[in-house]
């Protein structure tokens, strides 16, 4: 039987190393097969050990031959095009090169835009173009550097769990390169507001936010969250303080956000005729309003929000959209470290995406019709942007009325990604795959698609212009 490689009329330029020397590890799209192919081969013929996937089996134990091809590397090497930029296998490989602490060698195929989350990553890395006329001597420079490192030789397979691709575990080093990429823009120490500055909010006092938080140096901080890995709905920890619903906090980085207090809420599992109960031993904050472009431009230093032409007024108090799950996650991760930094951050606290499960429970608010204000769509117009008031755009966030705990726009004009999947977390689950979910309402949806239950699944890396999100401020897990 024929191999792929051979039925498409190419021929593998060489057998994948199999030796006990330093080795390449290569990742790529096979649609990039005859540019990649032609490299590797030039590669090869001057003296480069490669280890390739051609010749694997798709069944059996190709994903822990594949981890352990990359655990014995010297150099990872990846050919970077649009189509290896969406092939979930590339990027798994990358996560797990990563996770493994490899020193990876970026080729570009072709002019390629990378989703933000792996341009963090990559970004610390050297990066080459096959356009470059010097390309192979930059290349063999790299490889031969890492051929003089002693490395450990390749693991044989084994039958214990923990050579199996942990794909949850790819993800977290997957964030946590990311966030020492970020945390490299602030080079220069971040300024400490002063006191007089903090606007605070007799509610809040209990958690003592006028006391001064001891700023410690971003790059020596580290900042645990309960996504990607979230797996408990129900959080035990000590009784939580007591505030009333819609309670006000005000950060002056982030704006205003409402009390969210304990409770519980029956949901129907999604994708079954099951229903969980699930309750909230703890409260927590939810921004009232989506995140906007003048913040998220403000933290992260660009926008990344689709053009709109026929929105002919500034873009002040748009929502920020057109962002993938890892530029949410990004930017809860740089307003926690920015906050600390600034002596503002309650202890113990966390700016981070809501969990499936509490979005809805903070956008029913105690109801349980199909939207918070009753079962009639045609009282929908009153509370957000959809498709039959939006006239195809989005608008400036808080015209509408909120819900019955402050939070606006709820029902549109964007989606809103969460942290976690609702289905993983109840099943008590940890998320192994590239999708993540988004709720809510959006310019774009009808009236039925905006209901408080409505939800979304896009890959993590997915970007659209009716995709936002809003941050919780909650307390870190014991």
């Amino acid at each position: 039987m024929k191999s792929h490689t051979q039925s498409i009329g190419l021929s593998a330029p060489f057998d994948a190393y199999s030796g006990e020397g330093p080795y390449s590890f290569v990742s790529y799209a096979h649609a990039d097969k005859v540019a990649v192919f032609n490299a590797m081969r030039k590669l090869h013929q001057r003296g480069a050990n490669i280890w390739y996937d051609e010749g694997i089996k798709p069944a059996g134990e190709w994903v822990e031959e594949i981890a352990n091809a990359i655990k014995g590397s010297s150099l990872f090497i990846v050919f970077i095009s649009p189509r290896s930029v969406d092939s979930r296998y590339v990027r798994s490989e990358v996560g797990y090169a990563l996770s493994e602490n490899k020193e990876i060698l970026t080729v570009f195929v072709e002019e390629t835009t990378l989703p933000a989350g792996l341009a963090l990553c990559l970004q610390q890395f050297q990066s080459i173009f096959l356009s470059e006329e010097n390309w192979m001597d930059k290349a063999l420079e790299a490889v031969f550097e890492k051929m003089d490192t002693p490395v450990s030789t390749k693991t044989e397979l084994v039958d214990s769990e923990d050579e199996v691709v942990d794909h949850g575990k790819i993800l977290w080093g997957f964030w946590e390169k990311s966030r020492e990429s970020q945390l490299a823009r602030w080079k220069e120490p971040l300024p400490v507001t002063p006191k007089s500055l903090f606007k605070k909010i007799a509610p809040f006092k209990r958690l003592d936010l006028d006391q001064r938080v001891d700023a410690e140096p971003p790059a020596k901080t580290s900042y645990p969250t309960r996504h990607p890995f979230a797996t408990r709905v129900e959080v035990v920890t000590e009784p939580t303080e007591i505030y009333s619903p819609g309670d006000l906090y005000k950060d002056d980085n982030a704006g205003e956000f409402s009390w969210i207090p304990p409770g519980e809420i029956s949901l129907k599992v999604p994708y079954s005729e099951e229903t969980k109960l699930v309750r909230f031993k703890n409260g927590f904050w939810m921004s009232r309003l989506l995140i906007t472009q003048d913040l998220y431009s403000r933290i992260m230093g660009n926008n990344p929000s689709h053009y709109d032409p026929s929105i002919r007024e500034s873009v002040h108090g748009l929502p920020v959209n057109n962002v993938s799950w890892l530029d949410a996650v990004s930017f809860c991760k740089a307003l926690t470290i920015l906050t600390k930094s600034e002596g503002r951050l309650p202890d113990k606290y966390e700016f981070r995406l809501p969990t499936e499960v509490e979005w809805e429970y903070s956008c029913r608010a105690g109801t349980l019709t199909d939207y918070y204000f009753g079962s009639q769509a045609h009282e929908l117009s009153e509370h957000g942007w959809f498709r039959g008031n939006s006239q195809k755009r989005m608008h400036p966030v808080g015209l509408k009325k909120p819900n019955p705990w402050g939070l606006y726009d709820m029902y549109g004009n964007v989606r809103e990604w969460v942290g976690n999947s609702f289905v993983n977390t109840l099943l008590n689950n940890t998320e192994q795959d590239e999708f993540r979910i988004s709720r809510g309402g959006a310019y774009m949806k009808s009236a039925i698609e905006c209901q408080s239950s409505s939800r979304s699944t896009n890959s993590l890396n997915h970007r659209f212009r009716n995709l936002g999100f809003r941050p919780v401020l909650a307390k870190v897990p014991a």
